[in-house]
C-alpha cells in the first residue's frame, strides 16, 4: 500500500519527480550512446527501469494526494476593472485650465496620489525626470475651479526629431498617462488646452494612453494590451492557484538559478548588461544607462532593480514600480543563451513573492501585442489581459501615423538592428529611442 503524504511534503514530491524525470532523460541517452558504442547497456537499462517505475509511483501518490485534497478550493483571481480616469463629479464653478508650476506641483502630486484611475506615470515628478534626461518640452496642465481645487490635470511631453516626426505624448516611454479629470466636461477642456499647444509647437498630433475607453470620439489604437494579476495575502496561496505544468517550469528555473537580488542602484551596471544585449537581440534600440539611473532617482522608494544569476553571473533582469497598490514590470529581460534554464520562470515567481510579501494587491505585467508570444506567457500566471486605449488628437482631415515596430517598413530595420555589435546598439539606441514615444 502506498504511503501518504502531508500538504508539507507534497511540494517536495513534485520536485524529487521533477528530478527523477531529468534523470530519465539522461539515461535515455546514455543507454543510445551506449548501444551505439557497444558499451554497458544492461547496467544503464537497469538505472533507466528503476527509475521509470520510481516515476510511476510518485505520480501515483501524487495524484491520490492532490484528489483528495479537492474539497477545499483553491483560491483564484477575482475579476479586475480598471478605475476610471474620467469621474462623474458634479461641478458648480468653472474652471480654468493653467500649466503645473511651482507650489501647485505639490497639490498636483497630492490629486494624483488621491484619483482612483492614476498611475505612477502621472505624477509631476515623472515630467521633470523626462525633462532633466532628455531636455523634451514638457508642459503639466492642471484644470482649476475657482476656489483654486485642482479638478484634473494632464501631463504632456513633446517628442520632435528628423527622424520620427513632431507630436505630443501623455505619457511617452510608458505604459499609462491621459487625463486625470474630476468629469468629462473638465476632461474635455483639458485635451482643448493641449490641442491648443500642439498647434503652437507645430505637432502632428497628441496621443492619449489610456487603461479605459473614454468614449472621446476620436482616432483610437486598441492593439494594444497589459495584464494584471490580484495578489492574496500569502505567496503559498498565489502559488497553489498555479498549474502544475507552470510549477514545474518555475521548479526547474529554481534548480538553476544560484542567486536573485532586488535592490536599488548598486545593481544597474548589472541590470543593463543584461537589459542592452536582450534589447539588441530583440532588434530595438535600447535606453541608455543614464534614463534608468535618473529614473531610479525620481522613483526613490517606489522603484526596485531586480537581477537573477546563475553561476554567480547575472542572466536576467527587471526594473518594478509600485505605487498605490499595484505592483508593474515596466521591462525585463534575460539572455538568450540562458532561455533553456527558465531562469525567466523563477524570476518572475520571485518577484511576485516580493510583491505579496510587500503588501501589493495587484501585479501589472505591462503590455504586449495580443496572441503574441509574450502575450502567452503573461497568461499563463493567471493573470488577465486589460485592454489598452490609446485616442489621439489630430488636425482636421490627418490619418493617424503609424510609428509602431509592427509596421512593416520597420522590419528590415528590425533585422538588420539584431545583427549589430553590443557596444554598436548601446551607443546608438540611447540616440534613437529617446524620441520615440
Amino acid at each position: 500500500m502506498g504511503r501518504e503524504i502531508s500538504v508539507a511534503g507534497l511540494e517536495d514530491e513534485k520536485s524529487r519527480l521533477d528530478q527523477l524525470k531529468d534523470d530519465k532523460g539522461r539515461l535515455s541517452r546514455l543507454v543510445a550512446d551506449a548501444r551505439k558504442s557497444g558499451g554497458d547497456v544492461d547496467r544503464c537499462v537497469s538505472e533507466l527501469r528503476e527509475v521509470s517505475q520510481e516515476i510511476k509511483r510518485l505520480q501515483k501518490l501524487i495524484k491520490k494526494q492532490v484528489n483528495g485534497g479537492q474539497a477545499e478550493k483553491k483560491w483564484a483571481p477575482p475579476n479586475l476593472v480598471p478605475p476610471p480616469a474620467i469621474l462623474d463629479m458634479s461641478l458648480d464653478t468653472a474652471i480654468t485650465v493653467v500649466p503645473c508650476t511651482g507650489e501647485m506641483r505639490a497639490v498636483a502630486e497630492e490629486y494624483v496620489s488621491q484619483h482612483p484611475g492614476s498611475s505612477i506615470w502621472h505624477r509631476p515628478l515623472i515630467s521633470s525626470f523626462i525633462e532633466k534626461t532628455y531636455g523634451h518640452k514638457t508642459l503639466y496642465l492642471c484644470a482649476v475651479a475657482v476656489s483654486g481645487e485642482l479638478t484634473g490635470i494632464l501631463p504632456l511631453v513633446q517628442l520632435n526629431s528628423r527622424l520620427f516626426g513632431n507630436f505630443l505624448v501623455s505619457m511617452p516611454f510608458f505604459n499609462y498617462g491621459g487625463v486625470l479629470a474630476d468629469n468629462a466636461e473638465i476632461a474635455h477642456e483639458l485635451i482643448a488646452a493641449a490641442d491648443r499647444w500642439r498647434e503652437e509647437q507645430g505637432a502632428r498630433h497628441l496621443e492619449l494612453r489610456f487603461l479605459q475607453d473614454n468614449r472621446l470620439e476620436v482616432p483610437q489604437r486598441t492593439d494594444k494590451v497589459t495584464f494584471w494579476l490580484p495578489l492574496p495575502d500569502q505567496s503559498n496561496v498565489l502559488w497553489d492557484s498555479f498549474k502544475p505544468k507552470l510549477r514545474a517550469q518555475i521548479r526547474r528555473g529554481d534548480r538553476e538559478l544560484s542567486e536573485l537580488v532586488i535592490g536599488g542602484s548598486e545593481l544597474l551596471d548589472e541590470f543593463y548588461r543584461v537589459f542592452s544585449v536582450n534589447m539588441r537581440d530583440l532588434g530595438t534600440p535600447v535606453y541608455s544607462r543614464t534614463f534608468f539611473h535618473n529614473l531610479l532617482k525620481h522613483l526613490e522608494g517606489h522603484a526596485w532593480l531586480v537581477v537573477a544569476r546563475i553561476d554567480g553571473r547575472a542572466a536576467g533582469c527587471a526594473f518594478l514600480t509600485g505605487y498605490r497598490g499595484r505592483m508593474e514590470i515596466p521591462w525585463a529581460s534575460t539572455l538568450r543563451k540562458h532561455s533553456h534554464t527558465s531562469i525567466n520562470m523563477i524570476m518572475y515567481w520571485k518577484i511576485l513573492e516580493f510583491a505579496v510579501e510587500q503588501g501589493f494587491e495587484v501585479f501589472d505585467f505591462g503590455r504586449c501585442t495580443e496572441n503574441a508570444g509574450t502575450y502567452r506567457f503573461k497568461q499563463q500566471w493567471g493573470a488577465q489581459p486589460i485592454g489598452l486605449y490609446w485616442d489621439y488628437v489630430l488636425p482636421a482631415g490627418e490619418k493617424l501615423s503609424a510609428l509602431n515596430p509592427d509596421n512593416p517598413k520597420f522590419r528590415f530595420l528590425i533585422a538588420a538592428w539584431q545583427r549589430l555589435p553590443v557596444w554598436v546598439a548601446n551607443l546608438l539606441g540611447p540616440k534613437i529611442v529617446r524620441v520615440l514615444p
